[in-house]
């Protein structure tokens, strides 16, 4: 039974990282040429730029990404059979970390420049906000079940232990309140993560109303 819980914990964990990539890929695939769409030429070039290294960083050549993808399918399949290294897993979730922190400036970057179509904005906020969701989620349970493997953990919930599901329900609650609850942290490091995560909701629901307010105004 054991080793059964610990396929499954496995094989969920890699499919829900696979699901942020997929978000991260979307949100991607129109940006090059939305990016255009920016009035002020600064700010496009900055924004070109980062999108530059954004591509350069997770994607490299486009024989890399195909690859990468490749290598993602399999790894989904493979996990069907048994449970995916945790190296593998931390390499797939350390990978959507630094795309989520990227795509956040660009996202910033749209949310603050004068666009020529509103649209784009709308859709990459749409495809965003899961993404952060699975991102957060996957580090706070990545570095509590970690501690907990060693006798100690970062985070108390209400009920204990936790299932794997309420990292990410702590998670999506941010969305709604800013501030992720239903849990406390307990180390420096969580509750600096725990921070972060309420800044960057913040930050994205007071650029995307000052956004709304200059539009019904405009």
């Amino acid at each position: 039974m054991g080793r059964l819980k610990r396929w499954w914990v496995s094989t969920w964990q890699i499919w829900l990282l696979a699901t942020g990539h997929i978000f991260a890929t979307l949100f991607l695939s129109n940006l090059s040429a939305g990016l255009g769409q920016i009035n002020d030429p600064e700010v496009r070039g900055l924004a070109q730029a980062v999108n530059h290294l954004y591509l350069v960083i997770t994607s490299g050549p486009l024989p890399l990404r195909r690859v990468a993808s490749v290598l993602v399918v399999v790894l989904l399949l493979q996990s069907l059979r048994r449970p995916p290294s945790r190296l593998i897993t931390d390499l797939l979730g350390t990978l959507l970390s630094l795309r989520c922190a990227l795509q956040f400036v660009l996202l910033n970057l749209l949310l603050l420049a004068e666009l020529k179509e509103g649209s784009l904005l709308l859709l990459q906020l749409l495809l965003f906000l899961p993404l952060i969701t699975l991102n957060f989620g996957w580090l706070y349970w990545r570095l509590d079940s970690g501690s907990r493997r060693q006798g100690r953990s970062q985070i108390r919930f209400e009920e204990e232990p936790p299932h794997p599901f309420d990292y990410f329900h702590v998670a999506a609650i941010a969305l709604l309140q800013f501030d992720p609850s239903g849990a406390k942290p307990l180390s420096r490091r969580m509750k600096t993560l725990f921070v972060l995560h309420g800044v960057v909701m913040m930050d994205l629901v007071a650029l995307t109303l000052s956004r709304a307010i200059g539009l019904a105004n405009a």
